[in-house]
This record gives C-alpha cells, sequence and structure tokens, in this order.
C-alpha cells in the first residue's frame, strides 16, 4: 500500500514539474513567436484589397475623375520602431500612462499636398473610463505644463470650429506645450498597383 501511495505522490509531483517546465505565453529572447491571433491568411487579404478595389475606390474616385483612390500606403519598419519606442517614453514620462493600442484615422491630405490624396495617420490610445458596460479608449497627446507632463485625451485639446471659422486659426494656440503622437508623413502609392508580386 506505501509502495503505491509512493508510486502516486511521484507520478503527481511529475505531472506538476512538468506543468512547470511549460513554455511561457510570451516566449523569452532566442524562443520562437508563435502566429498572433490577428494574423490573415494571403488569399484573404488578397480579397479584402480587391473587395476595396471593386466597392469603395470607385465611390471615392467618382466626385472627382481625376484623383485615383490611395490603395496602400508604406511605413519604413526602422521609422515604425522608430515612432513606437517614442510614444512609449512620451507615456512614460506622463505618469507611466499604459498605451492601450493604436488607433489609424483614415484621412486626406489638402488638395495642394500630395495631389489631395487620402491618408492614414497613426494615434495611441489610453484607457479613458467606462461608458456603461464598455471601457472607452482615447486617442492622447502630452502636455507639459511647469515641468509636469501628462497624457491628455486629444479631444481636450482641439477647438471644434464654429461656422465661418478657420480650423488652423483656433488650433494654433494649443501647440504651445502639447506634444503631438500623431503620425503621417508615409510614403503614398498610386493606384493600381503595378507591382505584379504585390496584391492585386
Amino acid at each position: 500500500m506505501k509502495t503505491i501511495k509512493l508510486l502516486a505522490l511521484l507520478f503527481v509531483s511529475v505531472i506538476i514539474l512538468e506543468g512547470c517546465n511549460e513554455k511561457p505565453a510570451h516566449p523569452t529572447e532566442g524562443g520562437s513567436i508563435p502566429p498572433p491571433k490577428i494574423i490573415i491568411d494571403v488569399q484573404e487579404a488578397e480579397d479584402m484589397y480587391h473587395r476595396y478595389g471593386k466597392d469603395i475606390a470607385p465611390i471615392l474616385e467618382k466626385n472627382n475623375p481625376n484623383l485615383k483612390a490611395t490603395r496602400s500606403l508604406s511605413i519604413d519598419y526602422e521609422t515604425l520602431k522608430d515612432y513606437l519606442a517614442f510614444i512609449e517614453q512620451e507615456a512614460e514620462e506622463a505618469n507611466k500612462t499604459e498605451i492601450t493600442g493604436l488607433r489609424i484615422y483614415f484621412a486626406k491630405y489638402d488638395d495642394s499636398q500630395n495631389d489631395g490624396r487620402a491618408t492614414v495617420f497613426l494615434n495611441p490610445i489610453m484607457e479613458a473610463g467606462a461608458r456603461g458596460d464598455l471601457i472607452d479608449d482615447v486617442s492622447f497627446a502630452i502636455k507639459t505644463e511647469n515641468g509636469k507632463s501628462t497624457a491628455v485625451p486629444v479631444g481636450k485639446l482641439i477647438k471644434k470650429p464654429t461656422t465661418g471659422s478657420n480650423r488652423a486659426d483656433l488650433t494654433m494656440p494649443i501647440q504651445n506645450g502639447v506634444q503631438s503622437l500623431a503620425a503621417n508623413d508615409f510614403p503614398w502609392s498610386p493606384p493600381p498597383n503595378s507591382d505584379p508580386d504585390d496584391y492585386q
């Protein structure tokens, strides 16, 4: 009987030790990284790209026959890494603000810049409390007053234009002491993509 109990105890111990030796969810340095859940397969990406070209691009081009809808934007990898490091640094210095994600905004250049093409800009987001059962995330910038930096929702920094007002005139005074975290200045590509080795 003692032998059976001893074997059972050893068996349970081996199982516990094996469980402790399982790979962590996030691999340590040099470990293999499994594909994140957000990865989609190449054909699905192609189908999505094609649907945009078929369903959305013609609507954007309808009102302006001289304009071709922007189909892609490229972000230099090192520039993106520098941007991520910068926003992490700024958030850390602003009361250790936790960045909960990156928001991608669809936007448009002024007609005098890049032919008035569509573009995107990035902005980090932070938790901004709850609205009912949902946790609300909001884009933020860093405001510095009296040597103290704080993460502030961008909506609190931007004055909304009234009818007949000039948006540029309204936003100029708020730039003092505010570090924007919005990123754009990406190379834009004219459609359709002419590279046969890319999405069609």
